[in-house]
Order: structure tokens, then sequence, then C-alpha cells
């Protein structure tokens, strides 16, 4: 029963009819495979493929990755497998937490367990420095995996890392999960997918327990070259916007672009977005967090990205540490539950049980549609889950997954794709992962192949599906964490190659690892045509092929040939180039002098004949909206006047322009003004053409994907020269109820026309000129530097060259306000403003953000102190592009000392205390500018300590 302590790259073999175990070598073959596809060759050699899954022939088998041991970046999942009860084919699933790491140390590449004991009891096995234990687990018969843990923990020491499986498990239901402690040893982290919790059940096996006190540290061959490897991807990890969300909020950052994208399942797979799906998004999750004093963790060794939710209740009690958005969409929209602490207490549930937070979301979801319960009733799915722990006759039929519980309701509309639950991530909305879910070995698993290029489009999906299929096989072969692929995925295989060939002194190229994933899915392939996969299931359920899914209304509409034709070419595909083409969207444009005479005739030429004028009553009051009304009239346009913006434009405001709109059957927008009426208009143009809540169009809550064109006419004419409205394709609203700013982009919001007319702007005084020369100039400064947009020369010109124009123009504008030629400057410089900071933002644009809502500040007044913010903590990253807009600001090298001189001479403050910042607001300020999406565009990746140093610094 006990086997001696383990040595370097070793198979551990637990045998459990004789309730023992061995030490095997680990074949030279297999040196340089891990986890998935260690799994794949295991089960190809030793386990009959048309076998019992919870049959004494069926191996359990738990595999590390390549690089587990090391300080690798997110490398640590740790694989499962085995022949899954629910696909009836070959199955892998991983998990974080610590495992790997410390079976690493211990030099276990593989556990397998094989055949049932004999006594049909329950044990559990200890792994330690004295070797392998197997113990009956009599008392721990009928544990939730939280009291197992602990009891296990108090038993065996609090440094151990625990593999267990709940109620589920023990009662071999085929949704039964595996579940890993984390780093704080709570048992939140499951292997999911596929029913392996049944599995190690059918084994006899309660738990392992991992001890690696006193192992020594992995071998690390060539550390020089190792250590270059995870500097430069750490680098590479932490200036990735979508990463640096992700870290802010986790997976529930997704919702609002999965939901605007339909993709989100809600009601039982019958809509891809779900009215009240902000509730449980990403900023939503994030405040609720911060306030009850959860936190973001690292769910195994070495990860800096950090995603893992730890998730309070509203008394600050511990729920769960792993609030993701696939357990948000199944167990919340699919069920129509929005209430965020709801899906936690059921998430919390399921962790105890040991079950599929996205198989039990999918059967509770049938049973909704066959009336066991109501769409949006917490109560009852919470009764329903419970039922699963206590094997009832209710809980056993949906423990069994969503096939056995849709043919026990007799439903015939059956979410699954080969015998496993779609996950949130409808294949009708997002086609290549509809494809993937055809088509993989794994059977509807969105870890198998996920994504979303181009994802309502039929046309391109089977290679891209392809592409998906052999990365994912990749990853976690090595054990590479998939959360933490960056914005250009397929990089991932040039570090995965140097990080290998610095542990193992081998030569393997990008390519090797890239064919480590074809490999893969080659010996997962066999096992399934061996095991009579493609037999026993239909490719897919008829309704994705029938049912248009809302909002998209789109069908899954692959052609079967098409994925007949995908494993063709798993042996030539290549990895995905990355595009470098780039596209700007520009209004016609007209500048000079006079040009507002222009209007009326430009209107009429477009069609347009009632024209909504959008302005503020400062615009009424100088005469400029009369005259302009005066131009249209002229041209035999209709108008209506709209004078109640105001500045940072709330959504009251815009709802009463758009109603007016509507009233008097307008067709068109002219919008003249600054920055607050050209993005007052074009909310209005959102409102009336698309809809519903202006919420729902945030760009982070994904609602980029809803706007649809067209949209009514609109003319910008600015009266100012900071924001460059005129040429945006964005507009930033005020939200009242949640005092936030946020923003709504799509390129159908650029106006069709803008008229930059520099003598509109002379009537703004010295100091207003200062503040909108400012807000033009942050749009330079951090367009330019900014690399969210890889490639866009055109941005990058007239950047600088508004850089240019400034530094010679605003000091006069300030000084001169009748010079014309200096207000042309400045008109000019916010237009090229607004065209560089379509490319990305930054640090800047994140604190003014907050500032503004907070203080009631001018939008260029807050973004002051915050550009030299932004100058001092990017320098070292922006060497040279802050040095080339030094020299265009005032011909020398520093760019934050040429804008301390800029607003020395203009009136700007230096300093956060001067516009009323308090220093005690700071901290807060901070939690709000972490939810800024500019903040994801910043040039390097910040942590809030260090952003709150920099504003006490500048205090």
């Amino acid at each position: 029963m006990a086997a001696s302590m383990i040595k370097m790259e070793r198979i551990l073999r637990i045998k459990m009819g004789a309730l023992e175990a061995k030490i095997e070598e680990l074949p030279d073959e297999l040196r340089l495979i891990g986890g998935r596809g260690l799994i794949a060759k295991i089960l190809n050699k030793e386990v009959p493929p048309r076998c019992d899954p919870l049959g004494s022939e069926n191996k359990f088998i738990v595999a590390t990755g390549l690089l587990a041991g090391t300080n690798a970046p997110s490398c640590g999942r740790t694989s499962v497998g085995g022949k899954s009860p629910l696909t009836k084919g070959i199955k892998e699933a991983n998990a974080g937490g610590p495992l790997s790491q410390k079976l690493d140390r211990m030099g276990i590449r593989a556990i397998i367990v094989e055949g049932c004991p004999k006594d049909e009891k329950l044990y559990y096995v200890v792994i330690d420095k004295a070797g392998v234990a197997i113990n009956p687990a009599d008392e721990f018969s009928r544990l939730k995996n939280y009291s197992l843990v602990d009891r296990l923990r108090e038993k065996h020491g609090e440094g151990v890392t625990i593999i267990s499986i709940g109620l589920a498990g023990e009662m071999k239901m085929n949704s039964a999960t595996v579940t890993v402690t984390d780093s704080q040893g709570m048992p939140s982290r499951h292997a999911a997918r596929g029913g392996l919790g049944a599995v190690m059940g059918s084994k006899g096996l309660k738990a392992i327990v991992i001890d690696d006190t006193g192992a020594p540290a992995v071998e690390i061959k060539d550390r020089k070259a190792f250590n270059k490897a995870v500097k430069d991807w750490v680098a590479v990890l932490k200036e990735d916007m979508n990463l640096a969300m992700v870290s802010q909020m986790g997976t529930p950052a997704n919702v609002g672009f999965l939901s605007s994208q339909g993709t989100m399942p809600a009601l039982n797979y019958t809509s891809g977005s779900f009215e009240e799906a902000s509730r449980l998004g990403g900023d939503v999750i994030a405040k609720l967090v911060s306030k009850r004093g959860g936190g973001m963790d690292a769910c195994m060794p070495g990860c800096v990205i950090r995603c893992s939710i730890v998730y309070n209740d509203e008394n600050g009690k511990y729920v769960t540490s792993a609030y993701e958005y696939e357990t948000i969409a199944m167990l919340g929209t699919n069920l129509g539950i929005s209430d965020p602490d709801a899906v936690a207490r059921m998430d919390r549930m399921c962790d105890e049980i040991g079950i599929d937070t996205i198989e039990v979301g999918s059967a509770l979801g049938v049973a909704a549609a066959a009336g066991k319960m109501r769409f949006g009733d917490v109560k009852k799915a919470a009764e329903l889950i419970e039922e699963i722990g206590e094997g009832t006759e209710m809980g056993r039929t949906l423990g069994q997954g969503v096939v056995a519980t849709a043919q026990a309701f007799n439903i015939d509309r059956i979410p699954a794709i080969k015998g496993q639950a779609i996950p949130a991530h409808d294949p009708r909305g997002t086609k290549g992962t509809g494809v993937t879910y055809c088509t993989s070995p794994m059977g509807a698993d969105h870890t198998a192949g996920l994504t979303y290029s181009k994802p309502q489009s039929k046309e391109g999906q089977i290679e891209k599906s392809l592409r998906a299929q052999i990365l994912c096989a990749a990853m976690d072969t090595v054990g590479y964490c998939l959360l933490a692929l960056p914005w250009k995925p397929y990089r991932v295989y040039e570090f995965l190659a140097q990080a290998i060939n610095g542990r193992y002194g081998v030569n393997v190229t990008k390519d090797d690892v890239m064919n480590i994933g074809r490999e893969t899915l080659r010996e997962e392939l066999t096992f399934n045509k061996a095991a009579g996969f493609d037999e026993i299931h239909e490719r897919y359920p008829r309704f994705i092929r029938e049912e248009a899914l809302p909002p998209s209304n789109c069908v899954f509409d692959v052609k079967d040939s098409e994925m007949d034709t995908l494993w063709d070419n798993l042996s030539v595909v290549k990895e995905e180039k990355a595009s470098s083409s780039f596209r700007i969207y520009l209004p016609a444009t007209i500048a000079g002098p006079d040009v507002v005479y222009q209007a009326g005739q430009i209107v009429k030429r477009k069609d347009g004949n009632r024209v909504l004028i959008v302005t503020d009553s400062g615009i009424v009051e100088t005469g400029t909206a009369l005259k302009l009304e005066g131009i249209l009239k002229d041209a035999g346009l209709k108008t209506i006047l709209f004078s109640e913006v105001e500045p940072d434009p709330p959504i009251e405001v815009i709802e009463k322009g758009a109603r007016i709109y509507e009233e008097a059957g307008c067709d068109c927008l002219v919008a003249i003004g600054g920055g607050s009426s050209i993005d007052t208009a074009k909310a209005i143009a959102v409102k009336v053409s698309q809809g519903g809540d202006l919420r729902k169009y945030d760009i982070m809550r994904g609602g980029f994907g809803l706007i649809k064109p067209p949209l009514p006419l609109l003319m910008a004419i600015p009266t100012t020269s900071g924001t460059g409205s005129e040429v945006t394709v964005g507009a930033v609203l005020t939200d009242k109820e949640r005092h936030v700013k946020f923003t709504i982009v799509h390129p159908e919001l650029a106006p069709k026309v803008a008229l930059v007319d520099p003598k509109l702007t002379m009537s703004m005084s010295s100091k207003l000129t200062a503040a909108t020369g400012i807000d033009a100039l942050s749009h330079c400064v951090e367009g330019y530097a900014s690399d969210s947009t890889p490639y866009s020369p055109i941005a990058d010109a007239v950047a600088l060259w508004g850089v240019k124009m400034v530094g010679r123009s605003l000091r006069k504008a300030c000084s001169q306000g009748d010079n014309v030629d200096a207000r042309f400057d400045m008109s000019m410089a916010a237009y090229h403003g607004g065209i560089a900071v379509m490319k990305g933002s930054g640090l800047a644009h994140a604190i003014g953000h907050p500032l503004t809502a907070w203080y009631h500040i001018h939008h260029g007044l807050s973004l002051a102190v915050p550009l030299l913010c932004y100058a001092r903590v990017n320098r070292e990253k922006c060497e040279e592009k802050f040095r080339e807009m030094a020299r265009m600001l005032d011909g020398s090298d520093d760019l934050e000392e040429a804008l301390k001189r800029l607003y020395s001479d203009i009136g700007m403050p230096l300093r956060f205390r001067d516009i009323g910042v308090k220093e005690e607001h700071i901290e807060s300020l901070v939690e709000d500018i972490f939810r800024e999406p500019a903040l994801y565009q910043n040039p390097i990746r910040l942590e809030e300590k260090r952003v709150i140093q920099l504003m006490k610094d500048f205090y």
C-alpha cells in the first residue's frame, strides 16, 4: 500500500484493485509530452476504447505540463482524463491551483489510477516524502468538498494540495467534476467538463493529498535562456490590453462583449443576449468585490494575470474564489437570473457538490422549459441544485447532465453536442466555435477551440476552428492557461519553445510546439474512432440550424460537407498571421474661415429635410445658434432647436433630445458647439435608430456589437478646439445612476460631415482655449504613443503634426483670441487629435474621466495633470516617441518638462490639488480609474499602488 519517494520524471501507477502503488520510468518518447497529450497517449495504449467509462477497464489519469514546477507564468494547469461517461469518447479537462507545481517538484509527470477496490469501499491517497499511501476514506464519505478539505488539511497539514470529488462524484453522476484546491487551499478549481469526477469516483477514490515538503526545485538545464524567455513573456503579458482588463475584472469582463455579440446564452438558449446581463458585468462585479473586501488572486504559482475573483457576500464573508464568465452565463442569464450574489451562492453549492456549472446550468434551463421551475426563480434553482447533492430522483436526473434531463422530461430540443452541454458561447452567434463543438474530440467544450474571428460569418470558419483546436491542444499538453493568451495568441508558441529549451536543454522550435497540438489531436481522434464516437452522436442538435438566435438572428449554417474536411488539413495548416491592415473612418470635411455658411446646402444635398439642431444655452446666447438656423432655413430646411446640452452629457438629456427628434419628425441632426453638443447628437442618433437603454451600448458592456446601420445624417460644427468629436467614432456620456462616464463606440458614430470653421472658436476665453488645447494635445500625445493599434501610420502622422500645431499656436490662441491663423491651427490640432485618439489613449484619459465625474470640471482641465502623470510613468517605454513629441512641442527632448513649460505659459495646473482634488479621495478615485477602458490602452501595464503613488507625487 506504499511506494518509495518519487524521483524525477516518473509515472505513479495506483492499482485500486490491489490497493498498491508503484513507480515507473517515464519513457523517453514521452519526455516532452505532458498534460492532455500524455493522457491521450496513455488511453490509446492502455484503455479499450469501447469500455464502460465507469467500469474497471477505464483509467483515471492526472498529468502535469512540461513547465509546471518552474516559475514560467501560467504554465501550471493540471490535466485529468479518461473515457468520458458524458461523451463516451476521450476526455481531458484541466484546472488551476498549485497541484502541478508540486507534482513536478516531486518528479511525477502523471498519476494513473486503474481498477476498482474489491471491497467497493472509498479510499484516499497521500503522496509525500515518505512515499505513497492508500488509506480508507470511510470517515470522509458523503462529505462535501469544503468540509472534506478542512478535515484533510487538519489531518495532513495546512500546506497540502488536494484533488477530490464531492457528492456527485461519489454518486458517479455524469456531470461530476474533479476538484483541485487553489493557492489559498480552497476547493474552488474544477476540471469540470466530461464527468471525470464520476470516473474518479468509480475508482473508489475520494481524494489525493499532495505534500511536497522537502522536494527539491526542478532542474533547469539552461537557466540564462529560461530566465530570458520568462522575462520577455511576462513583459508581453503585462503590456496586453485585454489581459490587463481581465486582471482587474476577471472573466466577467467578457459579459458585456459576449452579450452584445449575441453569444451569451439566455433563457435556455433562446437568446444570445439578456436585458439584465449588465448586472453581472465585470465593472459591477469588480465594485462588489472591492467593496466587500474580496480581490483578485492567482489560482496557480507564477501567474501574472491574477484573474481569479475572490467573491465575498454582503457581510464580507468568503463565498467562492472562481467566479467566472461560464458560471455567470449558465447559472445566471441562461436561467433568467441577474443577481450576482445568487449566482455566487449557486456556484458555491456546485463547488461543494463537485458538479459542472455548465452542465447543471444547461440542465436547469431544460427543467425550466419543462415547467419544473420558472426562469428567474433563484430559490427554486438553488433547491434543485441542493437535490443533486441529496441524490433525490430529481437530483440524480439533473446530475446526469442535460441530455439525460431532456430525455427524462420528454424534451427533444437538447442543448448539447456530442453528449455534452453547449457552453456559454452559442454556436449560432460564434460559428467558428460551433465548428469546434461539432468536430472536436472533446465535443461541446469551449476550451477545445474558442474563436471569435468574424463570428457571425460562416466563411473561413473551418480553418479558424482548426487553428484554434491545434492551439488549445498544444496549450493543454504543455500546461499553459488559455486565459493568459495575449491579443496575438500564436506568439505563445515561440515563448513555450524557448522555455522548454531552457528547462530541458533541447532545441525545439515554435513549429514543434504547434506539432505537439497536432499530435495530441491525432491521438484523440484515433481513440474516438475506435470508440465509435461519431456513430453514437449526431453532429449537432437541429435547433441550432433552425432557430434564429436573437439579437443577431443567426443560425449555425456552416455546411456539413465543409466540416467533413476539417481534419484533412491538420498537418498543413499554419499559425494565423496577425493582420497589419488598418481602417480610419473620416467624415467629409470642409475646413476654413466661414465654411459654416455652406451648412444648409450640404444638408440639402444629402437629402436632409427636417433638422434637429443640437447645442447648448451658451451657443444660443452668443447668437451662433440663431445664425445657423438662418443658414439652414435659407436652404429650405425646417429646423427644431434643442439647446439643453450639458457638459459631460447625461443620459436624461439625450433621451429628452431623442423624444423631441421623434415627435418633430426629424430626419437629420446638426450639432454645433463643443464636444458635449456633438457627443449628445451622436447619442441621440443612436437612441432614435437603435432604441433601448443607452447604457447597453457602453463599450465596456459590449455595446459595439449592438449598433447596426443606418444612423441618421449627422453634421458636426465645432465651436471649440479640443475634443475632436467632429471626427471621432465615439461619444462620452454620463450615467448619473452609476456616477460614471461611459463611452459608446462605433464607426457609424462618426459624423457624415464636419465643418471646421476657426472663426467659430474665437469667442472662447483664454482659460477655455487653454483647457480645450490640452484636450487636443492629450489626444495627440496618447494616440501617438499607443500601441493598442499596432500599425496606423496615418494616425501617427496626424498625431505628431497635431502636437506641432499645439506647440506653435496654443500660446498665441490664448493670448490673441482673434488670431485666425492660431485658431485655425488649434481647430485642426483638435481634428488631428480626434483621429489620433482612435488609435488608443492611456492613463491621462483613465484619470481624467473620473476627475470630471467626481469634481465636475472641464474635460480638458481634468486631463492636464494626468497628462504629466502619463509622460512620467511611460517615459522609459516611450522614450523615442516622447523625444519626438517634445521636439515638436518646443524643440526640447523632455516631454514632461515641455508640458510643464507650456502649462506655466497658459495658466494650466501642475498639481491635483490645484483643481480641487482631495488627497483622501485618491484611493477611491483609483478604483474608478481601473474601470476605465483607456487604462488598458496605456503603453505599460500599471498596478493600483503605482497609480496611487503617482497621483500623490503630483498632488
